[in-house]
């Protein structure tokens, strides 16, 4: 790695982290959320198309199948007719049949591994998504009894506030309390 990749690689987290900082922890989440939902989307249709490769290239393969078949049979019927000139050309054609078997069988396997890959990375995942999500719920559902519990006192809220009749008995007992103190004090 060049020095300089280090040094932008240094600034880029510097400056993530400052951004870290002014965001609020739940909305970087919900993105993730829906980054990672976007990409699964994507997946789903490059999933779409490794099907849709497949079954062509199953078609393929049944298709050059028929066609090795025919040859097969053509070259049979060169051999009892004693037609060896034409029994070299349909040979021929067998022989670029059989390397085109070969080379869609070869990509119907590589199609086929591609797809059982991406399906096992899209579990994996829809299973990290869900435990974000899972997450994200529990935290939403603590976090108001968390700043309930951690808020600072405002005047005015539920059990804060007090009556004219517990401002009375406060003053009356002020009042003895003082009474007591100025009679002692002489």
């Amino acid at each position: 790695m060049t020095l300089i990749q280090r040094i932008a690689r240094l600034v880029q987290a510097d400056l993530h982290g400052l951004l870290d900082g002014l965001e609020e922890p739940e909305e970087v989440v919900k993105q993730t959320i829906r980054d990672m939902e976007e990409a699964l989307e994507h997946k789903e249709q490059t999933l779409a198309a490794l099907h849709a490769s497949l079954q062509r290239l199953t078609a393929e393969a049944q298709e050059v199948g028929r066609a090795a078949r025919e040859i097969d049979h053509h070259i049979d019927l060169c051999f009892e007719a004693g037609n060896d000139a034409l029994a070299r050309n349909f040979i021929r054609k067998r022989l670029e049949t059989e390397r085109q078997a070969r080379q869609v069988a070869r990509a119907l396997e590589e199609t086929q591994a591609r797809r059982a890959a991406l399906e096992r990375t899209m579990a994996e995942q829809r299973e990290q998504l869900a435990a974000i999500v899972q997450q994200l719920n529990l935290y939403m559902a603590i976090r108001p009894r968390q700043a309930s519990a951690t808020a600072p006192f405002t005047p005015g809220q539920s059990g804060a506030v007090v009556t004219d009749d517990e401002v009375e008995a406060a003053f009356l007992d002020e009042q003895r309390r003082r009474a007591g103190r100025t009679q002692a004090s002489p």
